[in-house]
């Protein structure tokens, strides 16, 4: 039976509508403190030019090669800059619209792919349809629409399911899908990373196609197909592993060795599983506790799951039931990259369960259309009974899922409600132990910022970003030896962090430790290293006054000029610069700053102190 075009009209209009509305309410959500701000700070991408058209397409040793997801953020500056409110709403505008256009990506996909399994063609469309809302609203897809740096993930989505159809339409003799299929696999890698797993999922697809429908010579022509797309996977990601590990993004095994850390991929796997089929509510992260000791019953267990699942797929392919196979090995396949084999900075993610989810909804679209379509002989119940109950149960999930999704929206409203939310679920978190301390210690919520982040230090030793903050709650509470320490600390893991280098200059100066002060400021300064504009002129008299304490007074003398000339109207630098004169004895100099201070300070009762201290001054010089 041939589907009307009017019913496929009908349900991407449905399944767009859907999307649209259930994520409407992260429109006036604001930008994260979780890697947002380095949107807004990578000029390259604020104004399309073809110089900044072309340092998004250069390759950086220390970086993801993203390309497509920064060309995406350059649209999004061109059309709804220059205001950084202005930008924000657009690009959840945009993710919103690229999540809708990966579901009917997916949804064309899954069509293609039934057919080839099913004559039944309403079947299939059945199948398809009702698998694709059910992945449309599905809880654990929200991180990837409402957090602006995970633009990636709906880009790869699209792509990902574009080559796998136009692989599956290949296998009909017409070589250009070939081509078009690994023209957008190369996209989706250049949107992020993990699609370089499509070729592996590829391969796992031809064979079930073909064990389903066999084709001579199947064997003979695969090279011919596969060999574009491993040289572009194997390449980049040899590239993309060595890169990880020159920028420290490969983190220690999980208990110690290699095959400890196995058992550790074993639950992240099954934990991956329960976050997909179980989970009610979702986090920015999930701080589980790893069993990676082999004496641990628990991590036994966990691999005793994974065995389970692997076995009910050997099974099914003996069965040939070729696509429940097919789908356990996509989500395993697509899982690889993050499940630690080695291991990375977060242990878990709902971004990383973004493609591994399908696999969840095809087998509970599978379920509702066989009760869709099935039709009763005899009995109490009407024919149609099987088609109702269906439709209930496609109801309670759909509502039971956007709920989650649209609270989940919510919680992405701003820093502060992510990172509440997810300490309140996982108190031990790492990222939200850090990340609240950053925007606490903006709030002047010193104590409260130590104790996060010894909670994170304590999850994580390695985490240099909690160390720096620690230090900088210490400092600002006057505690500059601990502060100094743990800088210290901060900089063996990671030298070349500039607010750890910053912070320990001015912990030096506040304990009144010149001498290292000094040598501070001034490697600081040797690396074009000294801050904003508007602090340049602190960093001037800072290592000013550090150097005169230390018998360089010219050195001391040409920093301090420096600093007048930057300081501008700022009261506070210009009384700092002024005082530093007078300590040194340069009483005339010091007058002049003090003078150029004289109209800038409004309250009457400060005007008084400076005039006494210009009198004071006249006399002396």
């Amino acid at each position: 039976m041939t589907i009307p075009r009017k019913r496929y009209l009908e349900l991407a209009l449905l399944m767009v509508v859907l999307v649209l509305g259930l994520h409407l309410n992260v429109l006036d959500n604001e930008a994260t403190n979780w890697d947002d701000p380095a949107i807004f700070t990578r000029t390259a991408l604020h104004q399309v030019t073809p110089e900044n058209v072309g340092k998004i397409l250069s390759v950086s040793k220390l970086s993801t090669f993203q390309p497509v997801r920064d060309l995406s953020y350059m649209v999004d500056f061109a059309l709804w800059g220059p205001t950084q409110e202005g930008v924000v709403f657009g690009m959840h505008l945009t993710s919103i619209v690229l999540y809708a256009l990966m579901i009917l990506a997916c949804w064309l996909f899954l069509l293609e792919l039934f057919r080839v399994f099913t004559d039944d063609e309403k079947l299939a469309f059945i199948w398809a349809s009702l698998s694709s809302i059910i992945f449309a609203v599905h809880p654990v897809h929200v991180e990837s629409v409402a957090w602006l740096f995970a633009r990636k993930e709906p880009l790869m989505g699209i792509f990902t399911f574009l080559c796998l159809w136009a692989f599956i339409r290949g296998r009909t003799g017409r070589w250009g899908y070939y081509a078009a299929s690994v023209a957008f696999m190369v996209l989706a890698v250049l949107s992020k990373p993990i699609a370089l797993m499509i070729p592996a999922v590829a391969v796992a697809l031809d064979v079930v196609i073909h064990l389903h429908r066999p084709r001579p010579s199947f064997w003979k022509t695969r090279a011919f197909v596969y060999l574009p797309m491993l040289l572009i996977a194997v390449g980049m990601g040899v590239r993309l592993l060595l890169m990880m590990y020159a920028a420290g993004g490969v983190k220690p095994y999980h208990g110690g060795s290699f095959f400890t850390n196995l058992l550790a991929v074993s639950q992240i796997f099954a934990s991956y599983l329960s976050l997909i089929a179980l989970t009610m509510n979702y986090a920015a992260d999930y701080a589980i506790r790893l069993y990676a000791d082999p004496g641990a019953w628990q991590a036994w267990a966990y691999v005793g799951v994974n065995l389970l699942l692997i076995s009910s797929a050997v099974f099914a392919l003996v069965k040939r039931r070729y696509l429940y196979a097919f789908f356990v090995a996509w989500f395993y396949v697509f899982l690889v990259p993050v499940a630690h084999i080695f291991p990375i900075s977060q242990i878990m993610a709902d971004r990383y369960a973004l493609l591994p989810s399908l696999s969840w909804s095809v087998l509970l679209g599978y379920g509702l259309s066989r009760l869709w379509r099935l039709r009763l002989d005899s009995g109490r119940f009407s024919p149609e009974f099987p088609l109702l109950v269906s439709a209930a149960l496609l109801g309670v999930i759909v509502l039971s899922y956007s709920f989650m999704s649209y609270r989940q929206n919510d919680i992405w409203q701003d820093s502060q409600t992510l990172w509440e939310d997810t300490l309140a679920k996982y108190p031990n978190s790492s990222p939200a132990n850090v990340n609240l301390a950053a925007i606490y210690l903006v709030q002047q919520r010193f104590p409260e910022v130590q104790e996060l982040c010894i909670t994170a230090i304590k999850a994580k030793p390695y985490d240099y970003l909690a160390i720096s903050n620690l230090a900088l709650a210490q400092m600002m509470m006057g505690q500059y030896d601990h502060a100094i320490n743990n800088y210290r600390q901060a900089l063996k893991l990671k030298p070349d962090l500039p607010k750890a280098r910053k912070g320990l200059a001015h912990s030096y100066w506040y304990a009144g430790d010149y001498e290292n002060a000094y040598r501070a400021f001034a490697g600081l300064f040797a690396e074009g290293n000294v801050g904003g504009s508007d602090a340049v002129a602190q960093y001037y008299h800072r290592i000013g006054f550090t150097a005169w304490k230390v018998g360089k007074r010219e050195e001391a003398l040409r920093h301090l000029a420096a600093g007048e000339k930057h300081a501008g109207s700022n009261p506070y630098f210009l009384k700092e610069i002024a005082m530093a004169y007078t300590s040194m004895g340069e009483l005339r100099q010091a007058r002049v700053v003090f003078e150029r201070l004289y109209p800038l300070v409004e309250d009457e009762e400060h005007r008084h102190q400076l005039d006494r201290i210009l009198n004071a001054l006249e006399k002396m010089d």
